[in-house]
């Protein structure tokens, strides 16, 4: 059938109605919500006691581990509680600082731990002692005390030392340091001192280093153990001290060469969209020379047209550069034919060899400058991932929210990969998604980076033939891809979480292992994928991994850019996660509440990505919304549907769709980190009024499990808000006909006020989002009939030129 263009639904035109979003009284109160268990006091006395005499033994120690010769300005002690539930920012954060001295610095775990910085010592000692009053009370029976009640919401609290502050070993440091530094709004001049005197430190100790203002962090160029340990125990505005090292490439002798490769690439002149190589260089004298754009600017280490990494210096920016702007397609053709890319590339290096230490800070900064001088690229990708994977439920790292930052700022994507895991091999024998359980499996910084779009890999290798890897499957994902570190469930109770907030994005082809006898596995040609050498002798090497998943899924950004290139990268991302699909991955019921943190959304079908047909079109909303608002726009389905005998009843319409949007990221609040809740849903066809209303005086839902697409009313002990969310919705006869072949679309916004302070001053109070619904006939025999048909009862737009090539031969593509 012939490929169709997606169809603009033109927001001000379709729009029915916006009204305040207000949830009814009839909702249960989020209180309620939660399972409360009793709780016993016997032993959180206990746990209380142990704590208290622990954080006056350690006070003192910390006390004889300063230098006193440094003439350190202010000495800030701070403490990390472990609360009963979610701390209430909105409104405790001026009980603690008003009445126990304590303002707060940071949250983690969703809000259940806070890092509190002691203000005002007068103040914080009558809170320690409310405190012991409860251990008397509670373990020495002293019944006659009476004691504040907020005692009872703190599980445990310990006085932050050294070990907390420092993620890594002193004894194995190297390369560069980062040093996060604390936010003490209302304290800022005693930060602003202590910083003073940590850069004359720096420079009397001949430390190289770069203070990032806006971010508030520093880059410290190899410190020796003892000075680091120095800083940490005499600065107090250090909250967290990293040293990881990046890494984009296994060790280890493969990559076997296929053969020398020429290739004919008929269309270099045109052009076409730019794709951010943010990698090892690109070669040019490889075979992709002719798209490489002819620019050596952009480089932290080297010369970017050079590319040795990897093994037998194949490299790894060339053959990522080969699959983001050649795809799958020419490379399942081993690009014997005439070769008609996607896509150029601007080659952005940042490492020689694929592993090593990489100065954040310059890396960002660079990418600002891409964005200066190319403001027309909108895709990037990153395939350099830190080397240690992230704990589970660690918060986002400074380098994710730099990258995040990045995104929103500069309408930028960037396809990050999850990074290998390289003890596969070694920790297995067969194909088990039992082993994701392993917390080892946790994607790597920056992969858990939300305004960007995340990649793991499939087993797929992109070649005709028979399926060899190990994988139950070709769209299963490969072990060595790795999975989520998020888990709610150990968070918030089973009433209380979201559905939507999780990681990989989706998987894409990246290769598979191999058997290399009945009990152990390993790299087999049979299960890799054919790359491009950046050696030009060579042509074509194999190789695996999730660095060669998510330029194959930049590639269909880029298509999508090529065929609408009006469209908002938000929107580009949605239009590939609404293609992807779970249908042909199922997971055994042992490993089921795996599956989104391993696969995300799916494989993804690229043929959807790109275009409708005759019985399928996707619609594309891109529109704004403020804080709380509710916005409601009418889809009308053709008339067709109902009064047509179709074959069946039931299930005539498949109805996928999915919300991206991007977001202005916060530091130093796990739960916060998004601070914009955007949702949506589709309901029977009620008034904007109605909808709002609960079940019990209106039931607007069309299904009874289909529910906006995340909670919003939970506001002061809210859930982590996803800016991804999809849903699915199978539409029979009877849904039509009940609600006069028109259902409601409804998407609203709130703004959470469990900040520390406040919004940032000039934080925005208008939200693009972009929506993306496909309307699928799934009748047996199909008509023919939905594409023109829904154009006419609907405010509708073919996107882009009507005359421009909409033959690409992607739905032949069954990989």
């Amino acid at each position: 059938m012939p490929n169709k263009k997606h169809l603009r639904l033109l927001s001000e035109q379709q729009l029915e109605k916006v009204i305040r979003m207000k949830f009814s009284p009839f909702y249960v109160k989020e209180n309620e919500e939660e399972e409360e268990e009793s709780k016993n006091y016997y032993h959180v006395a206990q746990t209380l006691r142990i704590d208290r005499e622990r954080f006056f033994a350690n006070l003192a120690m910390k006390n004889d581990r300063r230098s006193k010769t440094l003439n350190v300005p202010h000495y800030i002690d701070h403490v990390l509680f472990t609360f009963q539930g979610q701390f209430v920012i909105s409104d405790f954060f001026k009980i603690y600082y008003n009445n126990f001295g304590l303002e707060a610095v940071a949250f983690y775990d969703f809000g259940k731990k806070g890092l509190f910085a002691i203000i005002d010592r007068v103040k914080f000692k009558v809170f320690l002692n409310e405190v012991h009053k409860f251990i008397q009370k509670e373990l020495e029976h002293k019944t006659e005390l009476e004691y504040e009640n907020y005692v009872l919401y703190i599980a445990s609290f310990k006085l932050l030392q050294i070990r907390e502050i420092v993620k890594f070993r002193l004894d194995q440091m190297q390369g560069l340091v980062y040093l996060s530094l604390m936010n003490v709004p209302l304290n800022y001049r005693l930060k602003t001192d202590i910083l003073k005197r940590l850069f004359t430190y720096l420079d009397d100790k001949s430390i190289v280093f770069k203070f990032d203002e806006p971010n508030d962090r520093l880059e410290l160029n190899n410190p020796t153990p003892e000075i680091l340990q120095e800083i940490i125990e005499n600065f107090d505005i250090i909250e967290s001290a990293t040293n990881s090292a990046f890494t984009t490439v296994r060790p280890g002798e493969f990559n076997t060469v296929t053969r020398e490769q020429g290739i004919n690439i008929v269309n270099a002149n045109e052009d076409l969209p730019i794709i951010g190589i943010i990698d090892t260089g690109i070669s040019s004298t490889s075979a992709i020379a002719p798209l490489l754009i002819n620019d050596r600017t952009f480089t932290l280490n080297g010369d970017p047209f050079i590319d040795t990494a990897n093994f037998q210096r194949n490299g790894h920016g060339t053959p990522v550069a080969g699959l983001a702007t050649l795809g799958k397609i020419n490379h399942l053709n081993k690009l014997n034919q005439d070769v008609i890319a996607d896509a150029k590339a601007l080659s952005i290096k940042i490492s020689n060899s694929g592993t090593g230490f990489i100065s954040e800070i310059e890396l960002v900064n660079m990418l600002y400058e891409v964005k200066v001088k190319y403001p027309q690229i909108k895709i990037f990708t990153l395939t350099t991932c830190y080397d240690r994977h992230k704990t589970t439920n660690e918060t986002f790292s400074d380098y994710t929210f730099l990258l995040d930052k990045f995104a929103y700022e500069t309408d930028s994507l960037i396809f990050i990969c999850t990074a290998n895991n390289n003890d596969a091999i070694n920790d297995n024998s067969s194909y088990d998604l039992g082993y994701f359980h392993s917390e080892k499996t946790n994607i790597c910084t920056p992969a858990d980076s939300m305004n960007n779009l995340t990649v793991g890999a499939a087993a797929d290798n992109i070649a005709n033939g028979p399926f060899c890897g190990i994988a139950d499957g070709k769209e299963f994902p490969s072990l060595f891809s790795r999975k989520g570190n998020i888990d709610l469930s150990l968070i918030f109770s089973r009433n209380k979480s979201n559905k939507n907030y999780f990681k990989p994005d989706v998987i894409e082809s990246g290769g598979d292992l191999g058997y290399y006898n009945a009990t152990s596995l390993d790299y087999m040609d049979d299960a890799m994928i054919d790359l491009i050498s950046a050696r030009p002798e060579i042509g074509l090497f194999k190789d695996v991994g999730t660095s060669f998943s998510t330029p194959l899924v930049a590639n269909i950004a880029a298509k999508i850019q090529k065929q609408y290139p009006e469209l908002h990268p938000q929107t580009i991302k949605a239009l590939i996660i609404n293609s992807a699909s779970l249908n042909k991955i199922p997971f055994d019921a042992s490993v089921s509440k795996l599956k989104n943190r391993v696969s995300g959304h799916g494989y993804i079908d690229n043929f959807k990505s790109l275009f409708s047909n005759e019985n399928s079109a996707t619609l594309i909303l891109e529109d704004n919304i403020c804080d709380d608002k509710l916005k409601v726009y009418p889809i009308n389905f053709p008339q067709y549907l109902t009064q047509t005998d179709l074959g069946k009843q039931r299930g005539i319409v498949k109805v996928t769709a999915t919300l991206c949007f991007s977001f202005l990221p916060l530091k130093n609040n796990q739960l916060s980190y998004n601070p914009i809740h955007i949702a949506f849903s589709i309901f029977k066809n009620h008034e904007a009024e109605d909808i709002i209303k609960s079940n019990v005086e209106v039931d607007s839902k069309l299904k009874a499990g289909l529910t906006w697409s995340q909670n919003g009313r939970y506001k002061s002990k809210p859930i982590p808000y996803a800016n991804t969310q999809k849903l699915e919705l199978n539409v029979n006869v009877s849904d039509l006909v009940n609600e006069e072949n028109t259902f409601k679309l409804a998407v609203h916004c709130l703004v959470t006020d469990q900040i520390i302070g406040e919004l940032p001053a000039g934080y925005p109070k208008e939200f693009p989002f972009s929506l993306v619904i496909n309307i699928e006939e799934t009748t047996r025999n199909q008509t023919g009939l939905l594409y023109d048909e829904i154009q006419v009862v609907n405010n509708l737009e073919v996107i882009g030129d009507l005359d421009a090539d909409t033959t690409i031969e992607i739905d032949s593509l069954d990989v």
